[in-house]
């Protein structure tokens, strides 16, 4: 994840920002980028994202790394895997359901995609995502404080080595606050995408929370958007294992 998918979340200032705020805004945003990949991948399931780095195919009489020819995706509720090869997908459904143990497998032939649905997340499991949710905004948040501090005490040192007026500071510290409103706007947007999309609704609790509801549709289209992204196939050309097979 980087600048380039998340910039209709960046801050865009109007006009160019003091050398202290621009510092702050190039903290701020990558702990920003960071926090949305903290929330895409909250509630995904590594051990079914690496399930089949061990096995293995026979194709054209080859022996090959199954994972040279799949792309996998675990999500909260499924596992989707996309394979374009249709000898490679019977034998990874083969794979799926004799070896793994798992006995619902869908093949979605028209995307080439392979899906097996995982048990549901229990009540219990799901409002621990949901609070590990919220706890991540509160870490963002401390942390925008906490450089917009250390960013303070730069400029009280810069005031008193007269590097930087009282007028320059003042409006250093107004575009300081402009960041954080912005970032901290967005993040709260993801987080309650975040969590509706893990309890499967969503009842806003807060003044704030209902004000911003209305306004998730493009963060939560975003991580729906990735999600479906990762699933798609890579382009890069298979490992191929030499040994031959009779």
């Amino acid at each position: 994840m980087d600048e380039k998918q998340l910039s209709d979340f960046l801050f865009l200032p109007e006009e160019e920002l003091k050398s202290y705020s621009d510092s702050f805004e190039s903290r701020a945003r990558d702990r920003f980028i960071a926090y949305v990949q903290e929330m895409f991948e909250l509630g995904s399931t590594d051990e079914y994202g690496t399930m089949f780095h061990a096995d293995r195919i026979v194709l054209n009489k080859r022996n090959r790394r199954l994972l040279d020819y799949i792309e996998v995706t675990a999500l909260i509720d499924r596992v989707e895997v996309v394979s374009l090869n249709q000898e490679v997908t019977e034998r990874l459904i083969e794979i799926i359901k004799v070896e793994k143990g798992f006995e619902t497998v869908h093949h979605d032939e028209a995307n080439s995609k392979v899906i097996i649905p995982l048990p549901p997340l229990t009540f219990n499991q799901q409002l621990e995502l949901n609070d590990a949710a919220i706890a991540k905004l509160g870490q963002l948040e401390r942390t925008f404080f906490s450089v917009k501090s250390q960013t303070g005490q730069q400029i009280k040192k810069g005031i008193e080595n007269e590097y930087i007026t009282q007028m320059d500071a003042a409006k250093v510290s107004k575009e300081i606050d402009q960041v954080i409103e912005h970032y901290l706007h967005n993040a709260r947007l993801f987080a309650i995408a975040k969590r509706e999309m893990i309890m499967g609704s969503f009842r806003p609790k807060t003044d704030i929370e209902e004000a911003l509801y209305p306004h998730i549709g493009p963060a939560r289209d975003f991580l729906v958007a990735t999600a479906a992204a990762q699933s798609q196939p890579a382009e890069d050309e298979p490992e191929e294992d030499m040994t031959m097979v009779e």
